[in-house]
């Protein structure tokens, strides 16, 4: 429901009134709820626009990089947060340890081991 703000011209006071539908707001005649009177101005409040998200997951390497650098927890966690969705689902990924061995036990020495 639209809700609108007046202030009237002979108290001073500001108000708000709901109205069900846009013609019911322009069929009433708005009165000030502290005094009556019908010389009351509508007021145009301030508004909030909600901020477009960032598009993270079609950033270069450098842009990414830039984001981390800047360290804005927020922006960086949405940006892990679009580029884990937008990543496509892949097996566990095997990583080498200290020793040269990978998580699953595997030698990932790149020698030959016989």
């Amino acid at each position: 429901m639209p809700q609108y703000d007046f202030r009237c011209q002979s108290c001073g006071q500001s108000f708000s009134l709901i109205f069900k539908t846009y013609a019911a707001y322009d069929a009433a005649e708005p009165r000030c709820s502290a005094c009556g009177a019908v010389a009351v101005l509508r007021v145009i409040s301030r508004v909030s626009i909600a901020k477009v998200e960032r598009d993270y997951s079609g950033m270069s390497a450098n842009e990414m990089l830039s984001v981390l650098e800047g360290g804005d927890e927020k922006q960086v966690d949405a940006m892990f947060r679009q580029v884990g969705e937008s990543a496509p689902a892949t097996g566990p990924a095997v990583i080498p340890n200290r020793t040269g061995e990978s998580n699953d036990g595997s030698s990932d020495t790149g020698e030959d081991d016989s």
